[in-house]
């Protein structure tokens, strides 16, 4: 079978591209796992960041982005999300996202390391009321097919010089271009906050036919997630925080000063390791006892499920794997370095989110990449149709479930809030004597394992204990499919 555009993943990156790919008459064939409930953009709670008040300005969205980045970020890259920022909350708003509104306008919130209140918002369930809107504008489309299928592997042209499509349910899909929306790695950890499906499994084929990745060893923690034994992890939005929760350590004392000028509001990484360092860290929500049920109805009936009751002031909270920064090299339209192969939104670096990623920038990223991909797409869409029947597959069979209990158990010691050289050391040693040592997922976590132990400094989501201080000059790290580790100024 054969289309224009085959998109894998079917979060806010890949349903924007596909509606506007669809909307310039392309056939659209969307692959995806599971439920479409289960994205990452789905159970996004907080919003999407804009400058947007006359008080704010994107120069300042463009600061605070870089200042979380930690030196990191693409100055060219920040600058161009940001500056088209505003237009793109309009584009949704079109749409028909209903974010929230008071009698002055949009109701901006704030959240960590932002300056100004720029997040838009649907309550607590931004992400879900995106998707739904996306979802009811392409569900059906005559030019969109939808397939809930793992995927089994990507095609390349017989001289493997080029992505002609990919294989699920046993069969081949061909298109001219295939674009990778696949969202993160953080389930490759044994608990984090994400859709199960999300272990990097787009990346990993990435990785396998030749596209470079880079900076996986920057990984963010959720400072804020309950977590109990008989319930899914639960987020408790950072907006919580920007609206007056603050965090206690056991004792009831407030902690965050102590840590950064910015204090309950700082960046992730910053407020993670504090967590650490504190006993009983818990989330104080006396601020919001009167409205915490109507602006945040999501996370209100959660705690509800989960046996608190209205008059409960305190949310125990741990830092959880949240979003992962590094990815597939990838420009703000999503051209990766292999022909015919697009990444975008959390299975891309770009640039945008540096060594630590502002909150609320994320689908920002996403739904813009998906847009510039499409326009590309479009202004494409005769070049390199592929007549040639033979085709080289790479395939990915599925990890058995106790091979993923021992990624889980491997990144949940060498790669927490917090690592080592030894902690890095065995978890490399351990992959490399496992019998599917040669699986691309296991090849995939020796690439990000690598580039852990090989950046001997702190910097954003990545923090050793054996190397805490940051170097003078920021370097991204790259791999290739050669399996080489570069350090390099730019990607």
């Amino acid at each position: 079978m054969s289309v224009d555009v085959i998109i894998v993943g079917a979060g806010i990156a890949g349903l924007m591209c596909a509606y506007d790919c669809v909307r310039a008459g392309q056939a659209v064939l969307i692959v995806y796992q599971g439920d479409l409930e289960h994205t990452s953009s789905f159970y996004a709670q907080g919003g999407i960041a804009a400058a947007w008040l006359d008080s704010d300005s994107t120069a300042q969205h463009m600061t605070d982005t870089m200042m979380a980045g930690d030196g990191l970020c693409d100055p060219r890259v920040v600058q161009d999300f940001c500056d088209h920022a505003p237009a793109f909350i309009q584009r949704l708003i079109d749409l028909g996202v209903p974010f929230d509104q008071d009698a002055g306008g949009y109701r901006l919130t704030k959240e960590g390391a932002h300056e100004h209140s720029r997040i838009f918002h649907v309550k607590d369930h931004t992400g879900t009321s995106i998707i739904q809107t996306l979802g009811h504008h392409l569900k059906d489309h005559p030019l969109v097919q939808w397939e809930n299928h793992a995927l089994q592997g990507v095609l390349q042209s017989s001289d493997q010089s080029r992505v002609i499509g990919v294989r699920f349910n046993d069969q081949n899909y061909l298109a001219p271009n295939t674009v990778l929306a696949t969202g993160g790695f953080s389930n490759i950890f044994s608990r984090s906050t994400n859709p199960r499906p999300n272990i990097g499994e787009g990346i990993a084929l990435a990785y396998a036919v030749g596209a470079p990745v880079g900076d996986l060893e920057f990984i963010q923690f959720h400072p804020t997630v309950f977590c109990t034994d008989s319930h899914p992890p639960l987020l408790i939005s950072e907006a919580l925080r920007g609206e007056g929760a603050f965090l206690v350590n056991k004792n009831n004392e407030r902690f965050m000063k102590k840590y950064h000028e910015l204090e309950d509001l700082a960046p992730r990484d910053v407020v993670s390791r504090a967590m650490i360092q504190e006993s009983g860290p818990k989330l104080n929500i006396v601020p919001l006892m009167t409205s915490i049920q109507y602006r945040f109805p999501t996370i209100y009936h959660a705690l509800q499920a989960r046996g608190f009751s209205q008059h409960d002031i305190e949310i125990p909270v741990q830092p959880l794997v949240h979003y992962t920064l590094g990815g597939i090299v990838a420009k703000p339209n999503g051209q990766t370095e292999k022909p015919g192969l697009f990444a975008i939104g959390e299975c891309s670096l770009t640039g945008f989110h540096g060594a630590n990623r502002l909150a609320s920038n994320s689908l920002l990223e996403a739904g813009i990449m998906g847009q510039r991909c499409a326009s590309f797409l479009i202004q494409h869409a005769k070049s390199h149709h592929h007549n040639d029947t033979s085709h080289h597959l790479t395939s990915m069979d599925p990890l058995a479930s106790e091979d993923l209990i021992f990624l889980g158990h491997l990144t949940n010691q060498a790669l927490g809030v917090i690592r080592s050289s030894n902690e890095l050391t065995s978890a490399i040693d351990s992959l490399g004597g496992h019998p599917q040592k040669d699986h691309p997922m296991f090849l995939f976590l020796m690439a990000i394992l690598h580039s852990a132990l090989h950046r001997k400094e702190s910097r954003g989501g990545h923090y050793r204990s054996d190397f805490p201080d940051t170097h003078a000059n920021a370097r991204h790290s790259l791999v290739a499919h050669s399996h080489e580790l570069l350090h390099v100024d730019a990607i």
